[in-house]
């Protein structure tokens, strides 16, 4: 799904300034088409304006050419997922779409990815849990807009959900909120004062900005899901809950994040040493193939795979197939091993029980998974330990 071509989910029809335009025009015509960017057209030359610099100005009556810049362009034929690695790279939250000429043809957004995402195979398989930041930091109703931009700062991060007095989610408040009703007015009123009060911006309650009601999923949502409520919303974020208590938060980032590690799963070579019998090969390579795809996403980054297949026969000549798992992270050397065990029977001969062994006979896929799982296990384990650690510190 996200292999078509960029051209088919940007906007075509793009709205254009020149370099001469003033920033009250220009952020007149953002706030009218909830635009975040503005495409800047000056001799054939294709830049990027955003509303948040904008707001920032001093003087709103200057020209727009002074915040303006030269973007990363994408060529209409690039798949969807290339724009959503290129937006991380360059981190910018909308790419102006180019022909063979470099001429301007359309503009894709983080939300028309969302849109796309909405309608994911891909994205529906995937829970909320795996992707999203467990325990978010959040903040009082109470407490200043000063102290949740001190916080955000501090932590990196641009949202912070809002609790009251009884320990209820009640809002969300973004660096945008600060930006678009604290920093905007400033033309209008004397610094540091909202005109005619005497308490500082910063020092008013989070909930005078805030926005409510929060827009939530649930805690068996999956992606698509959330993907939805962002476009359907227009929001970069969405906080995730479990009877109605906080327990995540997803960004539009975070899900863009999640698709660009999957193409770099998808790009992980698996060393195969030894043969596998033809009647298994279709089988092992879709079992490989997926197992590969989770370990991936447990170890985030991987050096290489290796994967040996040894076909023995026991003492009756039937084979059977023992295979062991190599997978090298920057942090350690994984071994899995899949091999027959042993099975212990009970047989009743008279009155007395006794106990026989057989050896099972695996046959290649049993053993291919084994090996597999038995990889996952362990980093699945060593997850655990450092989050443990984590929560300690």
């Amino acid at each position: 799904m996200f292999e078509e071509p960029v051209i088919n989910i940007c906007t075509k029809d793009v709205v254009t300034l020149t370099p001469d335009t003033p920033i009250t025009k220009a952020i007149s015509i953002m706030e009218k088409n909830n635009f975040h960017n503005l495409v800047i057209l000056a001799n054939d030359n294709i830049y990027l304006i955003y509303l948040r610099d904008l707001l920032f100005a001093s003087n709103p009556e200057v020209p727009v050419d002074e915040y303006m810049f030269k973007p990363y362009c994408i060529h209409k034929n690039s798949t969807i997922i290339d724009a959503i690695c290129a937006m991380i790279d360059s981190g910018q939250r909308a790419l102006p779409v180019v022909d063979e000429n470099e001429k301007l043809v359309g503009i894709v957004t983080d939300y028309d990815i969302m849109k796309k995402g909405s309608d994911s195979p891909i994205l529906r398989d995937i829970e909320v849990t795996k992707v999203m930041t467990r325990d978010p930091i959040y903040i009082k109703e109470t407490d200043s807009i000063g102290k949740a931009r001190s916080i955000m700062r501090e932590n990196n991060i641009d949202r912070l959900p809002v609790f009251d007095k009884k320990g209820c989610l009640t809002g969300i408040v973004t660096d945008g909120d600060i930006l678009t009703r604290i920093y905007k007015p400033k033309k209008k009123a004397t610094i540091g004062e909202v005109k005619g009060e005497r308490i500082p911006r910063m020092a008013h309650p989070v909930s005078t900005i805030m926005s409510t009601p929060v827009i939530t999923a649930k805690i068996d949502s999956n992606l698509a899901d959330v993907a939805d409520l962002m476009q359907k919303y227009n929001i970069r974020g969405v906080t995730i809950v479990k009877d109605d208590m906080l327990r995540g938060i997803i960004t539009v980032k975070d899900i863009m994040k999640y698709l660009r590690a999957l193409k770099e799963e998808a790009m992980i070579e698996v060393e195969i040493q030894g043969e596998i019998d033809e009647e298994y090969r279709f089988l092992a390579e879709r079992i490989i193939e997926t197992e590969v795809r989770k370990i991936a996403r447990f170890a985030r980054r991987l050096h290489w795979i290796k994967i040996v297949v040894n076909k023995e026969r026991d003492k009756g000549g039937i084979p059977y197939y023992k295979i062991s798992t190599y997978v090298k992270t920057p942090d350690k050397l994984y071994v899995g091993q899949g091999e027959p065990g042993v099975v212990k029977r009970v047989v009743k001969e008279s009155e007395d029980s006794k106990i026989k062994m057989y050896k099972k006979r695996w046959d290649l896929i049993d053993s291919l998974k084994s090996s597999l799982l038995s990889v996952q296990k362990q980093m699945e384990r060593d997850q655990e330990k450092q989050m443990q650690k984590e929560r300690i510190y």
